[in-house]
C-alpha cells in the first residue's frame, strides 16, 4: 500500500512522466501502473467529452406557427363631389328629351340653319294619310319633314314658312292658317339624323282653282334662306288656302 501511495503522489506532480516499469507488490504481483492509470485517465476524458457535448447541444425548440395579423381598414366614404358626379352621370345616362321649353335650356345648341336641314314633302297616299278619318273632305294632307343632316343637334320652334312659285319664279299668293285644335308651338331639339314634321291640309275640289304651282320654297323657322322643291301635288284650290300644324316630333 505504501508503494501505491507513493505512485499517486508522483503522478500528481506537474510535468511528471512516470516510467513504464513493472512494480511488484507485497504479494508478488506485478502491475503495469502506467497502463492502469492511462486507462482510467482515458475513461475520464471520454466521460468529460460526452458531458461537454451534451451540455453544448440544446434541445430543439418546437416551431411556433406564424402569427396572423388582421388589419381592418375603414370603408371609404363617398364625398359630396363624387355623389354629385354620380347623380350627374345617372341623369346623363337617360334618353334626351326632344321637346324643350326654351333654347336657353340647351346653351350648346343653336337654332337650326337651312344648310343643315333637309326638306321633303310626302303625299297622303305615300304615308297612309288618305285613310285617316281626319282627312278634310275634298282635300288632301301632305307632310313636310325637316331632317337634321348636320353634325350637331339644333333647335326649332313654330312652323316653316312656305311659298308657291310658278314657272317664271314668281311667288303665287297663298293663305296659310293654323288648323283648329293645333297644340301650341314648342321648342324642340333635333339630334343628328332626327327630324320634325308639319302637316299641310290642301283643298282641291272647289271651283276657284288656279294654275298648279311649279315649285315650293320652304323656309325653316328663323331662317331667310329657303330650300326649293318641285311641287308634284296638283292644283291648290280654295284661293290657295292651306291649313297647317306647328312642327312636331316625327
Amino acid at each position: 500500500m505504501a508503494l501505491e501511495n507513493i505512485t499517486r503522489l508522483e503522478d500528481s506532480r506537474p510535468g511528471f512522466r512516470p516510467n513504464a516499469r513493472p512494480m511488484r507488490t507485497r504479494g508478488g504481483q506485478v502491475r503495469e501502473v502506467l497502463e492502469i492509470r492511462g486507462k482510467r485517465l482515458g475513461a475520464l476524458t471520454a466521460a468529460t467529452a460526452a458531458v461537454t457535448v451534451s451540455c453544448g447541444q440544446q434541445a430543439p425548440q418546437a416551431q411556433q406557427p406564424p402569427a396572423v395579423v388582421t388589419v381592418t381598414q375603414p370603408v371609404p366614404q363617398e364625398t359630396t363631389e363624387s355623389q354629385g358626379s354620380s347623380e350627374e352621370t345617372s341623369e346623363q345616362g337617360g334618353s334626351a328629351e326632344t321637346k324643350v321649353s326654351h333654347p336657353e335650356e340647351i346653351p350648346t345648341q343653336k337654332p337650326c340653319q337651312t344648310s343643315q336641314l333637309r326638306a321633303r314633302l310626302y303625299p297622303d297616299t305615300l304615308v297612309g294619310l288618305h285613310e285617316d278619318p281626319t282627312q278634310p273632305a275634298g282635300g288632301s294632307r301632305t307632310k313636310l319633314r325637316l331632317a337634321n343632316v348636320g353634325a350637331k343637334a339644333c333647335t326649332v320652334h313654330g312652323d316653316a314658312r312656305i311659298e308657291f312659285v310658278d314657272g317664271t319664279g314668281t311667288v303665287m299668293p297663298a293663305t296659310f292658317v293654323d288648323k283648329a285644335g293645333t297644340p301650341p308651338a314648342e321648342w324642340m331639339s333635333i339630334g343628328t339624323r332626327e327630324g320634325v314634321a308639319q302637316d299641310l291640309y290642301l283643298i282641291y275640289q272647289t271651283g276657284d282653282c288656279v294654275d298648279d304651282p311649279a315649285k315650293v320654297r320652304i323656309y325653316p323657322p328663323d331662317n331667310t334662306e329657303p330650300t326649293t322643291l318641285d311641287w308634284n301635288f296638283g292644283t291648290v284650290c280654295g284661293d290657295r288656302r292651306v291649313e297647317r300644324t306647328h312642327l312636331h316630333s316625327d
